[in-house]
C-alpha cells in the first residue's frame, strides 16, 4: 500500500467534488432582489435535502420490517423522528423573516408554494396517510400527482402492523409486557413519535403561516387556510398508536370518555 497522500483536487477524496457543491451552492435562484428572499429559498432548499434522505430512510426500514430486522428499523426510525424534530425547528429560523419582508417579495413568487412539494406528498404516502386521511386526500394526490400511489404500494403503516400480525400480539398487550416485548414496545413508540413530530410540525407551520401572511389570506399556492391547511391538522399516520392510550388508561382504572364525545 503506498504512503503517498492523495493529491488536492483528486475525485477519491476531494471535499467539494463528493458534495457536487459546484452545483448545490449555485442551484439557489431568487426570483426578486429582496435580500430576505435568500433565507426563504435556503430554509425550502434544506428541507427539501431533509425530505429526499427521509425517503431514502424509508424504503430501507420497510424492506426491515418486511423481514423482521426488527433492532435495525428501530434505529432508523429514531433517526426519522430526529430528522423531523430538525426539520420542524426550520419554522422558527423563517419567522425571523420579518412578515413586513415577506410582503415586499412575496407578490412575485408567482404562484410557488411548499404545499407544491412532490417530495413532501410522497414521504406522506410512503408512512401510509392514504391509508388513514381519506378519499379527498387520496383525490388530491392522484390528481397533482398522478402516479405517486402506484410508486409505493407498500407503506411503513401496512409493514408495522404486519409484523404485529406475524408475532400474534396486540398494542396493548406489547405495552403490558413492554420489557420483554421490548422490540416491539419501541418500535410502536418510535412510529408514534415519528407521527407525533409530523404533527407538531403540520400545527408549527399553521403558526407560522398565521405569522407571515395572516390566517384569512390566500396562500401562494392559491387556498385559504380554512380550505388546505386546517384540515392537515387532522391527519394521522398511525391514530390507533393514539387511541389505544385511552385504553392503557381505563386498564389502569382511569375514567375515560366514549368515542367520540371528545368532541
Amino acid at each position: 500500500m503506498s504512503d503517498t497522500p492523495t493529491p488536492v483536487g483528486s475525485k477519491q477524496f476531494d471535499y467539494a467534488y463528493h458534495l457536487q457543491l459546484d452545483q448545490l451552492l449555485t442551484s439557489m435562484r431568487q426570483v426578486t432582489t429582496h435580500p430576505e428572499e435568500h433565507l426563504f429559498v435556503t430554509v425550502h432548499h434544506v428541507l427539501e435535502i431533509w425530505f429526499k434522505h427521509i425517503i431514502f430512510d424509508l424504503d430501507r426500514v420497510i424492506v426491515m420490517l418486511d423481514s423482521d430486522q426488527i433492532n435495525q428499523a428501530n434505529w432508523l426510525l429514531n433517526r426519522l423522528g430526529e430528522i423531523m424534530r430538525l426539520a420542524e425547528a426550520h419554522w422558527t429560523v423563517l419567522e425571523t423573516m420579518t412578515a413586513a419582508d415577506f410582503a415586499e417579495f412575496r407578490a412575485d413568487l408567482t404562484g410557488a408554494s411548499g404545499m407544491q412539494s412532490r417530495q413532501f406528498r410522497q414521504v406522506e404516502v410512503m408512512v401510509g396517510l392514504c391509508e388513514t386521511a381519506g378519499p379527498e386526500y387520496i383525490e388530491r394526490v392522484e390528481k397533482l400527482w398522478p402516479g405517486l400511489r402506484a410508486e409505493h404500494p407498500r407503506s411503513l403503516r401496512a409493514a408495522f402492523f404486519d409484523v404485529f400480525q406475524r408475532r400474534a400480539i396486540s398494542l396493548l398487550d406489547v405495552y403490558r409486557e413492554r420489557w420483554t416485548q421490548h422490540d416491539l414496545f419501541q418500535l410502536a413508540e418510535h412510529a408514534f413519535e415519528l407521527d407525533r413530530r409530523f404533527q407538531s410540525w403540520r400545527h408549527n407551520h399553521i403558526l407560522m403561516v398565521r405569522r407571515q401572511i395572516g390566517i384569512r389570506a390566500r396562500g401562494t399556492g392559491g387556498t385559504f387556510f380554512k380550505d388546505y391547511l386546517a384540515s392537515t391538522t387532522q391527519y394521522y399516520f398511525f391514530p390507533e398508536l393514539f387511541e389505544f392510550r385511552n385504553d392503557l388508561t381505563e386498564a389502569a382504572g382511569g375514567e375515560v370518555m366514549a368515542k367520540g364525545d371528545e368532541a
